[in-house]
C-alpha cells in the first residue's frame, strides 16, 4: 500500500502540510500507509464505514455546515481517531475556514496527519485517489496526459515557454527551469503558494547544476525540475510526457519567428501598446564570434518571451541587436525584460522610453542607440584594468608621507584600477535607461574639466598608504559606498557583512579626515573617481 507521503507527491503535490507540527517537505513521521479513501458527508454521522488506514477527504464547506450543527471539529477528530484513519485531506478555496482551523488544532493534539488542497472538486479528487490505489501507473499516465493537454492549449493560444514552464510548475507543485542546449536557463518558474519553490529557484540560479531531475528536450535543451525533494513518479511521468511538446515549442517557435525578422515593415509585438526598444551590440570590434554563434545567441533571445511580447529585428550581420518589447503592468518600463536580455548576451543593453504609436518606433530605436553610445563613452572598471599598462596616464601621485610602520606604495597607481581588481566596481552587464541619457553624456564629458585629473589625484591620494591589499580594499569600499544609497547595498556589492563595511568606513574616515556622509564631499569623490577613470582609459586630460 502507498504511504500518505507517496500519495501527496503523486496525486496532490500542490497540497500543504498542516499537521503534525513540523511536517513538511519530507511528509509526516511516521508515514502512515493508506488503505482506502472516504469523503466527509454533510450529515451526522458524517463518516460512515470508517476503517483503519483510510484517508478522509474533508470538504471545508461540509465541515463548516457540520460545525454549525451538532458536530464540532474536536468531536469529528475524536471520531476519526477512534476509527483509526491514517490522515485527513482538507479541500477548500481561499484561506482556511474557522472550522478547518479548529479541526487542524484538534488533529495536532492527536498527532493526526492533515493536508490541505486549495481548489479542486472533492468528487473528482476521490476518483483520482481511488484510481491511484487501484492502478497506480494508469493514474499517473492520466495525470501526465492532463498536463500535456493543458500545455498544448497554451501553445495553440500563442503563449510562450514562460507560460508553459509555469503550467508544469503549477501542476507539480515545484520550481522548474527550461534550459537551452548549452545548459543556460531560458526561463525559470517558481509557482505561487508553494513552500520552498522560490528558494529552490534562487539556489538553481546561483548553482545551475542543482536539479532534482533533468529530462532532455530533443535537439534544443533540457527540462529541469528544481528543489530539494527527489523526483516523484508523477514528476517523471509528466516530464517525459511534455518533453516533446516543449522541444517542439522551443525549436518551432524560434524558427517561425526568424522568418519575421527580415524587412523594413515588421509588425510590432501584439501585446502592445505600449512598447519599448532595447538595443545592444551584436558585433564588437576585435571579438571573434562566428555567424553560427551569433545565430545561436539570437535564438536564445527569441526564447525569452513569446512573439506577442518580443520582436527581434535585423539578422546575424547587423551591428546591433534591436528588439521591440511589449510592456505590461508587471514591467511598465521594460527594465525586467531588458535585464534578462543583458544576462542572456552578457552585454550592456539600452532601453528606450515607452511609446504607444507605431510610427514612433524609429525615434525610440534612435533614442536607445544614443543612450548606449553615451554610456559606452564612460570607462568601465575593466577598461581601467587594461589601461594599467600605461600608469603614467592619469595616475595618482606618490603620497609624500605615510603613517609610521605602514608600507610605502611603490610608484604611481590608479585608484580606480586598484578597486577594479576586487571585482566589485561593476558586476555584470548594465541596463541603461534613456531617461538617464543626459547623465551618461555628462559623465562621459568629465574629462573636459580643466585641471580635473590633477585635482582628482590630490583628493584621492590619501587612500594610497599602507599595503597594496589595504589600498585595494579601501578603494573598493569607497566605490561601493558612493554607488549605493545605503550601507546594506554597499555591503552586499562587496560581499561583506554590514558591520564590516561600517568598520572599513570608520577606518577610511580616520585615515583621510573625510566624512563620507557629507553630501559635498560625496559629490566631489564621485566626480574624482570618474575623472581618474577617464584619464586612465587613455583620454587626454587638459592641464
Amino acid at each position: 500500500m502507498p504511504t500518505l507521503t507517496q500519495i501527496w507527491r503523486d496525486v496532490v503535490p500542490t497540497a500543504t502540510w498542516l499537521s503534525p507540527a513540523g511536517a513538511g517537505a519530507g511528509g509526516p513521521v511516521p508515514d502512515p500507509e493508506i488503505a482506502w479513501i472516504r469523503v466527509l458527508r454533510a450529515r451526522v454521522p458524517a463518516l460512515e464505514g470508517l476503517e483503519p488506514g483510510d484517508l478522509a477527504i474533508v470538504p471545508e464547506p461540509v465541515l463548516s455546515a457540520l460545525d454549525a450543527g451538532l458536530a464540532d471539529p474536536s468531536a469529528i477528530v475524536a471520531e476519526l481517531a477512534r476509527a483509526g484513519v491514517a490522515g485527513l485531506l482538507l479541500v477548500g478555496d481561499g484561506p482556511p475556514a474557522p472550522a478547518a482551523a479548529g479541526l487542524v488544532d484538534a488533529a495536532r493534539a492527536r498527532a493526526l496527519a492533515v493536508l490541505r488542497l486549495t481548489g479542486g472538486d472533492p468528487g473528482a479528487l476521490e476518483r483520482s485517489l481511488v484510481g491511484y490505489l487501484v492502478n497506480r501507473r494508469a493514474e499517473l499516465d492520466r495525470q501526465a496526459a492532463q498536463v500535456d493537454a493543458a500545455l498544448e492549449r497554451l501553445a495553440l493560444e500563442g503563449y510562450g515557454l514562460e507560460a508553459l514552464a509555469g503550467a508544469v510548475g503549477a501542476a507539480l507543485g515545484r520550481a522548474v527551469a527550461i534550459e537551452d542546449e548549452r545548459g543556460a536557463a531560458v526561463t525559470v518558474h517558481a509557482p505561487d503558494g508553494v513552500a520552498e519553490a522560490a528558494a529552490a529557484a534562487a539556489r538553481y540560479l546561483a548553482q545551475p547544476r542543482q536539479a532534482a531531475l533533468r529530462v532532455a528536450l530533443p535537439g534544443v535543451g533540457t527540462l529541469a525540475l528544481l528543489g530539494p525533494l527527489p523526483a516523484s513518479d508523477l514528476d517523471r511521468a509528466v516530464a517525459d510526457r511534455v518533453a516533446p511538446l516543449l522541444a517542439l515549442e522551443m525549436g518551432g517557435a524560434t524558427a517561425a519567428r526568424r522568418t519575421r525578422i527580415a524587412g523594413p515593415l515588421e509588425s510590432l509585438p501584439a501585446d502592445g501598446p505600449p512598447w519599448a526598444v532595447v538595443v545592444a551590440r551584436q558585433i564588437v570590434p576585435g571579438e571573434e564570434v562566428s555567424a553560427e554563434e551569433r545565430a545561436r545567441r539570437r535564438d536564445r533571445l527569441l526564447r525569452l518571451a513569446p512573439a506577442r511580447r518580443l520582436l527581434l529585428r535585423g539578422d546575424v550581420t547587423s551591428v546591433d541587436y534591436r528588439m521591440v518589447v511589449a510592456l505590461g503592468r508587471d514591467d511598465p518600463r521594460g527594465l525586467a525584460i531588458a535585464s534578462r536580455i543583458a544576462a542572456t548576451i552578457g552585454r550592456d543593453v539600452a532601453a528606450s522610453r515607452p511609446f504607444s504609436r507605431p510610427e514612433d518606433r524609429s525615434a525610440a530605436e534612435a533614442e536607445a542607440r544614443s543612450t548606449l553610445e553615451a554610456a559606452e563613452a564612460i570607462p568601465t572598471a575593466e577598461a581601467i584594468s587594461e589601461a594599467e599598462a600605461s600608469p603614467e596616464v592619469g595616475a595618482l601621485p606618490e603620497p609624500s608621507t605615510a603613517p609610521e610602520g605602514s608600507e610605502k606604495p611603490a610608484g604611481t597607481r590608479s585608484v580606480v584600477a586598484e578597486g577594479a581588481r576586487t571585482g566589485s566596481l561593476r558586476p555584470g552587464p548594465r541596463v541603461l535607461q534613456a531617461e538617464r541619457l543626459p547623465a551618461y553624456r555628462l559623465l562621459g564629458e568629465l574629462h573636459n574639466l580643466p585641471n580635473g585629473a590633477r585635482l582628482a589625484g590630490a583628493l584621492l591620494a590619501p587612500l594610497l598608504v599602507g599595503s597594496v591589499k589595504s589600498r585595494r580594499r579601501r578603494v573598493a569600499t569607497l566605490r561601493a559606498v558612493l554607488e549605493h544609497p545605503g550601507a546594506a547595498g554597499a555591503a552586499e556589492a562587496l560581499g561583506i557583512h554590514r558591520n564590516t563595511l561600517l568598520y572599513r568606513i570608520a577606518r577610511i574616515e580616520a585615515l583621510t579626515g573625510w566624512r563620507l556622509d557629507d553630501p559635498d564631499l560625496r559629490l566631489a569623490l564621485a566626480v574624482a573617481v570618474r575623472l581618474v577613470q577617464n584619464a586612465q582609459s587613455g583620454e587626454s586630460v587638459p592641464g
